[in-house]
C-alpha cells in the first residue's frame, strides 16, 4: 500500500517553470464511511529557492478530522523541487457530499502566502436506508460498534507556552512583592521549632538529672544548652568556655548559673541544683524572644 502511495504521489507533481508554483491535492478514494480513515494526497512543485510549509495536525481540515499524516522526501532538479504529504482523515458529518481543498504556504520575509490546490470531494455512504418518518425510535435499525479506536492526542503548545510565561511571570512579581515576607515567615516557622524541639531535648535531661546525678548527664546537658545558643545567636558557644560566655552576653545571672554548673561537673559533686539550670532555659528564652522581634521587625 506504501509503496503504491508514494508512486501516485511522485507521478502526480508534474514540471513546471522555475519559481512557478502548483499545487495538488485530492482524496484517494471516492467514498468514505463515517469514523473511517482515508488518504487524502497533497504535493507541490516550486522553485529550488522558494520555501513551502504544508498544513501540520493544528490546521483546521473541517469537515474533517486528522488521524495522522505521512510526509515523502524532497526531491530536486536544477530548477524544481516537489514535496508530497498524505494526510490520514476521517469524518463524523453526516452529509452525503463532503469537500476539501487544502492550501500550501509561501514563506517570504515578512509573511506566508496561501496557494490552494483544486477542491475535491467524496460521497459519504449511508449505512442505514431511510427511514420511515411513522418508524418509531425502538425500532430504529441502528448499528452499534464498541470497538476501541484510538485517537491522537494533540497538545496545544502555543497555549501551553503562554501559560508557562504566565505562570513565570506571576511567581516573579509574586516574589519581588511578597519575597520578604515569604522568607521572614519560613525563618520564624524554623526558629519557633528549634525553639519547641529544645525544650523538649533540655526539659527531659533536666528530668533525668533529677532522678539520677550523673557528671556525664550534667556535661550532656549543658551540651545541648551550648547547641541551641549556637545556633540562635550564630556564634560558636560550644567552643567558648564559660568565662568566654560571660564576655559575651554579660549577663550576670547566666554567669552565676554557669559558674554553679561547672563547680558541679569538675569537682564531681553528688548533685546538682536545679535553679542554675532553669536560669540557662530562661536565658534561652529570653534570647529566643529577642531574635523573634528582630526577625518581624527586620
Amino acid at each position: 500500500m506504501k509503496k503504491l502511495l508514494c508512486t501516485i504521489l511522485v507521478f502526480s507533481v508534474f514540471f513546471c517553470k522555475a519559481q512557478e508554483i502548483e499545487v495538488r491535492g485530492g482524496f484517494l478514494t471516492d467514498s468514505i464511511k463515517i469514523g473511517i480513515v482515508v488518504p487524502y494526497t497533497l504535493s507541490a512543485s516550486y522553485g529550488r529557492n522558494q520555501t513551502i510549509v504544508f498544513p501540520d495536525s493544528t490546521y483546521s481540515f473541517a469537515p474533517f478530522e486528522i488521524d495522522h499524516k505521512v510526509y515523502f522526501p524532497t526531491r530536486s532538479t536544477a530548477e524544481i523541487s516537489y514535496d508530497s504529504v498524505v494526510y490520514y482523515l476521517s469524518s463524523f458529518e453526516i452529509d452525503s457530499i463532503q469537500r476539501l481543498k487544502l492550501p500550501v504556504f509561501v514563506v517570504h520575509p515578512q509573511d506566508c502566502t496561501a496557494i490552494f490546490a483544486d477542491e475535491d470531494s467524496v460521497f459519504l455512504q449511508q449505512l442505514i436506508a431511510q427511514v420511515p418518518d411513522s418508524l418509531s425510535i425502538e425500532d430504529l435499525p441502528l448499528k452499534t460498534n464498541t470497538a476501541y479506536h484510538a485517537v491522537s492526542w494533540l497538545l496545544n503548545y502555543p497555549l501551553l507556552l503562554i501559560a508557562g510565561g504566565i505562570l513565570i511571570v506571576v511567581v516573579i512579581v509574586g516574589w519581588v512583592v511578597f519575597g520578604k515576607r515569604i522568607r521572614k515567615y519560613f525563618a520564624l516557622r524554623r526558629l519557633n521549632r528549634n525553639h519547641r524541639r529544645f525544650n523538649e531535648e533540655f526539659g527531659h535531661s533536666v528530668d533525668r538529672l533529677k532522678q539520677g546525678f550523673s557528671t556525664q548527664l550534667a556535661e550532656s546537658t549543658l551540651l545541648i544548652w551550648k547547641q541551641y545558643m549556637e545556633r540562635l545567636t550564630s556564634s560558636p558557644i560550644t567552643k567558648y568556655t564559660s568565662k568566654e560566655i560571660f564576655q559575651l552576653v554579660r549577663d550576670e545571672s547566666l554567669a552565676d548559673a554557669l559558674k554553679k554548673i561547672d563547680k558541679t561537673i569538675y569537682r564531681e559533686s553528688s548533685g546538682l541544683e536545679q535553679e542554675p539550670l532553669l536560669e540557662l532555659q530562661r536565658f534561652s528564652q529570653d534570647q529566643f524572644k529577642q531574635k523573634v522581634e528582630e526577625l518581624k521587625n527586620g
